[in-house]
Order: C-alpha cells, then structure tokens, then sequence
C-alpha cells in the first residue's frame, strides 16, 4: 500500500493539484451589490453564473479558494437519482415526486454537459453513462425493480446479469450484475466550477476569495455583511451556499437543526496498467447502493466511500485536512477484492471531503424560513455535481419572480422541513 497504512493527513486532491496555482481574486466592490454570494463551490458559482446572466450586480465571496472543498474533494460524477436505486426512491418518495426529482437530475446532467461545451470549459468531460454494480443477490434483485420502474417511464437504462458483466466488466470481481444508466457522465469537478466562476467573472461578477464571512447585520434590501479582515458589504440579497458551514451564519437559527456535516473518503490509485486501463469504460460507478463509488481519471482509478464501516459513519466531522486511516484500509481491501488488477498499481493520494445532509436526503434550495431576503443553495448530501448547476438557477428564479415552475422545486423548499 506505499506505507498508506497509518497516514493521517490527507493528501491535495488530485483535481486542485491538476488545477495547478494562481493568485486569488480579490475585486474592489463599490457600493452596494443586488446579490451576495456565501461559498464558491458549485452550488454558488452557479447561483452568481446565473444571477449575473439575469442582469444582477453580483459578489461571489469564498473563505479559501474556489471550489477548494466540497467541490474539489469529491470523485466528479454526475449522477442520476441521488445514486439511489430508482425503486428506493419510490418507496422514499413516491412514484410522482421520484418522477420530478429524477427529472430534474435528467435537466441538470443535460444542462451541465451543455454548458461545458457551449461555454468551452475544459473539464476532461466524459459522457459514456453510469454503472449500478451489485454487491449481492438482494442487491440485484432491486436492481430488476428498478428497471421494472424506469421501464414504465420511459427512463433509459439496461439491466446487467452476471454474464452480461462478465462480458461487459472483466475487470470487475464479485458482482452479481449490474444496471447501465445513460445520461450520467465523469468529469474534473475542480476544473468545470472554476472554469464556470471565470466564466462569471469575465461577464462582469465581483469575486472575493481568501474573504471569510463572520457577520451578517441588516434585513432584506439592505443586509451588510462583515468579514474576518475588517471588510463590509452592503447587498439586497444574500444566498447561502457554503454547504456544512452554512449554519454558521443563520441568524434564525433554522439551519442548525437542519443540516449536518459528514466527511467522505477517496483514495486514487496509481498509473494502472496500460492494458487494464484501456479495458476501463469511463463511466460513473457506484456498488452497495452507492456506499462505495469508483471511476477511472485517465490512467488511474478513483474509489471512495466505507464511512459506513467505522464508529460514527464520520458523521460531526467539519476537517477535510485529514483522513481515517481504517477507511483507507477498507477501501483498499475493496480493491483488493473487487478490482484486484489495480491493486498492483498501489495509491497515489487520499483525501477527504466534507458534505452536508439534510433528515430526508433532499437539498435546500430557497428562501430561508422567516428571513426574507435570505436565500439557501447548499446541503446535496453528497450529490451536488448532480444538482449543481440547475439548482443555481432555481435558486436564482425564487431570488427574482418568487416561485417556479419546475415541478421538482416543492421538494427542495427549506421550509418542507418545518416541523419534522
């Protein structure tokens, strides 16, 4: 394991250590801005991309560097579905609200694929689907109810015996089949929401990294927002996009029953062999109902997950700087087991990555429940490249004409979860 054994302090992920070094921005802001943003991860670069596009004077402020956390620290899937199975989702949910939540995750992938072509953001995108492997015999057998449900409507997938993946996955050991979503697709997380914030900036967004927000004073239309170095900031409005560090800065006290931190866990393996790698379709991987997740960056191959396996679930944990060394274990004997021709390549790095959950696995998008004026874009519970993209221009439609019309947007309202 290249004496990973007991490594405590994470290493940079590999999408801010490809994303090499550059000075942060730190604009001059006169006056009063229509919209500020808190958190420059995908959630807020894409409300400022959006609000800005809408006509609004916009600042993007960022306490470190954008997408240096939670939007730099995942594996970069674009996922339908929450990475639940379709048939969990209905019995969650019900058949009506699955059906408007998946198509939403449908509009976003579609949505985030499109912007980096039109938009020209060099982000390694690779559009090949989604694998659902089976872990078990009980697994598959959701994976069957599952494909029974999409088939009914109309969702494209294809549904994977064990045969079928023998033929399809060599690679893979100790699956019992699988289900091939299309729509879903890999990329350079890092890369796509830096290229969308200087996307932004050049269209003429304030941006304010290394600026952390401490205070917030005034009401709608005339909030001022006081930062760590001494800075003040007047705005009509204010979304709160900073994921796990969101209730830090919520006056009604809302967010702190409501969210949760947890911190997920991804090793990278080193250069695979070349043959292997050649035989390793880019798709966006996940097995155990999306507890452990895998995909291949090049010629190397990502696997995250096995929080599950220890005390806590690293559940309360706010510190991406280091990891656990008994998931690093795990997750290798996964390798071992699973995919044992990579093992041979040893890890490269590990690294960690705090999410933010909410009781009913569902973000917050909109108004802050008794704040007017107060905005939330934040807690995807670990799906926000899924989400990412479009929930910044809901978020962006209840900011400017109070409602929306995209059936999904009742089931991402913050004040759904009055009272649970």
């Amino acid at each position: 394991m290249k004496k990973r054994d007991n490594q405590q302090e994470g290493d940079e992920p590999i999408w801010l250590q490809e994303g090499g070094e550059r000075a942060p921005i730190h604009d001059s802001i006169n006056g009063s801005t229509d919209l500020v943003i808190i958190g420059g991860g995908i959630a807020g670069t894409s409300t400022a991309f959006h609000a800005r596009r809408s006509g609004l004077s916009v600042a993007l402020i960022e306490k470190d560097r954008i997408a240096n956390h939670a939007s730099g620290r995942n594996d970069g899937q674009i996922l339908l579905g929450l990475g639940e199975h379709f048939n969990r989702l209905v019995s969650q949910f019900g058949l009506e609200k699955s059906r408007n939540l998946w198509k939403f995750l449908e509009k976003n992938s579609l949505a985030t694929r499109a912007a980096i072509k039109t938009l020209e953001i060099p982000c390694e995108l690779q559009e090949q689907g989604g694998l659902r492997f089976s872990i078990s015999t009980s697994e598959q057998r959701e994976l069957e109810e599952s494909a029974r449900l999409m088939e009914k409507e109309g969702i494209p997938h294809q549904l994977w015996t064990q045969k079928d993946l023998e033929k399809e996955a060599d690679w893979a050991k100790g699956f019992f089949g699988g289900l091939f979503i299309e729509g879903e697709a890999v990329f350079s997380p890092a890369a796509f929401v830096r290229g969308l914030a200087e996307i932004y900036h050049k269209e003429g967004g304030s941006i304010l990294e290394k600026e952390e927000v401490v205070g917030i004073s005034g009401g709608a239309g005339d909030y001022c927002l006081e930062t760590k170095s001494g800075l003040r900031l007047q705005a009509g409005m204010i979304v709160h996009a900073s994921s796990a560090l969101s209730p830090n800065l919520d006056r009604s006290g809302f967010l702190e029953h409501q969210v949760f931190p947890f911190r997920g866990q991804i090793l990278l393996t080193g250069q695979l062999e070349p043959q292997l790698a050649s035989r390793i379709p880019s798709w966006a991987m996940s097995t155990h109902f999306c507890y452990e997740y895998f995909r291949k960056h090049g010629s190397q191959l990502t696997l995250g997950g096995m929080r599950w396996s220890v005390r806590g679930e690293e559940t309360g944990i706010r510190n991406d700087s280091q990891i656990n060394p008994e998931i690093t274990k795990k997750l290798w004997a996964w390798l071992e087991q699973h995919i044992p021709e990579a093992a041979s390549a040893g890890i490269d790095r590990v690294w960690s990555g705090i999410m933010a959950g909410t009781r009913d696995g569902l973000p917050l998008i909109g108004p802050i429940p008794g704040q007017q004026g107060e905005f939330l874009c934040c807690a995807f519970n670990g799906y926000g490249m899924g989400f990412g993209f479009l929930a910044g221009k809901l978020c962006c439609e209840l900011m400017l004409q109070g409602r929306s019309t995209d059936p999904a947007a009742s089931s991402f309202a913050p004040r759904r979860l009055m009272g649970m």
